[in-house]
Formats: structure tokens, sequence, C-alpha cells
């Protein structure tokens, strides 16, 4: 793929910011993205400022190559592309991936797609319904849906766990209003992380994604 060098710059640094995801780290990296995901975390988990810059910096000229044509195929780095509404995204009603496959008729001559397999017998079914993470058919449910599901779980969590999640101690926080700065620092960390940081999260801690 042929780009303007500008482009490229302004192009990776909007893709990282605003599109960079596990699911994005398989598309670039294949059957590789794992060591490439992993590698990423553990850089963005030290400081997420300049972890695009450490991360590009890291790789083979070769990945550099895959990671800034994926950006620019997105973003050509003056028109950005327009992200589709949390409320249009489906995803796994159990783990929130979006790695879903879904069952269909497909014409064998024009690979035209007829129509849906399954039947999901009014909701009670979610035969050829596939999340690839989860390895199992699943339902599907909006990707704003597990974001409040999600956001429900934090909420109801005990201080124990949320100082597990954030490494923050309600022992550290002012004695005579320790509780609620607890509260207030713990929700600022947790807001501050992305969709996919707060699924990992969320996922670790409900057994029914074990």
């Amino acid at each position: 793929m042929k780009y303007q060098a500008e482009n490229a710059v302004s192009s990776f640094f909007y893709y990282m910011w605003n599109a960079w995801s596990k699911e994005e780290c398989k598309v670039v990296f294949g059957g590789m993205y794992l060591h490439f995901w992993d590698k990423w975390s553990g850089l963005a988990d030290k400081a997420i400022f300049g972890a695009a810059e450490r991360f590009f910096a890291e790789l083979s000229e070769n990945n550099q190559k895959l990671l800034v044509e994926r950006a620019v195929t997105l973003y050509d780095g003056r028109a950005f592309r327009k992200e589709p509404d949390d409320s249009d995204i489906l995803v796994c009603k159990e783990c929130g991936s979006r790695q879903l496959e879904i069952q269909a008729w497909i014409n064998a001559n024009t690979d035209e797609r007829i129509s849906y397999v399954y039947d999901d017998n009014n909701g009670l079914w979610c035969d050829g319904k596939w999340c690839d993470e989860c390895g199992d058919q699943v339902f599907f449910c909006t990707k704003a849906k597990f974001t409040q599901k999600m956001q429900g779980w934090w909420e109801s969590c005990c201080f124990e766990t949320k100082e597990q999640i954030t490494g923050l101690k309600v022992r550290d926080c002012p004695p005579s209003e320790n509780t609620q700065t607890f509260i207030d620092a713990a929700d600022q960390w947790w807001n501050s992380l992305d969709y996919e940081h707060k699924r990992e999260i969320y996922n670790r801690y409900n057994s029914k994604n074990e």
C-alpha cells in the first residue's frame, strides 16, 4: 500500500488511540497476536502515555509495516473513519468479545448470503451463533449493553475487590473521609480504562468467563 509519510504518522497515532484493541492486534499480527498483545499490555500498564511509540520501536521493520498499513487502511490521515455506535455493535453476551460468527445459507455458485441458519426460538436457543474467544455457542448483545453490565458489576464490587484491581488502599486515604475518597479514586481509575481493559478485568473476576 502506498501512502504519504505525514498521513501515515497521523493515521498511526489516531489508530492506536481510537481503535487499537485485542481484536485489532489479531487482525494485524494473526496467529502471533497474543505475543504482541502481551508486549503492548506490559508497556501500557507501566505508562499509557508514550506506549504507542515504545510499542512501535520494539517491533521489527516488517511488523512495523503491518501495523502502519492497518492504520492507513482505516484512517488516511485526513478523513477518519466514523466508528459505529456502541448500540449497533454486537458482542458476546458472556465475554464481550467482537470475534463472533453466525451460520448462514450461502449460494454455492455466487457466494451470496441467502439467510441465516439459526432459529433462536424466541431467545431460548443460541444455535448457530459462535464466539471465537469463548469457543462455544453463545447469545449476542450490543456493546452498549455489555458496557452497562460491566459498569453494574464494578459498582457492586466490595472495597477489597476494588483494592485488588486498582492497587489503591482505603487506609491510604485521609481518615476523616477515607471511604468516599477511595470510592472516587477507584471510580476515576476504572473510568479511565477503555472497553478492552474493562472487559479483561470483568472476565477475570467472573466465573462464567474463567
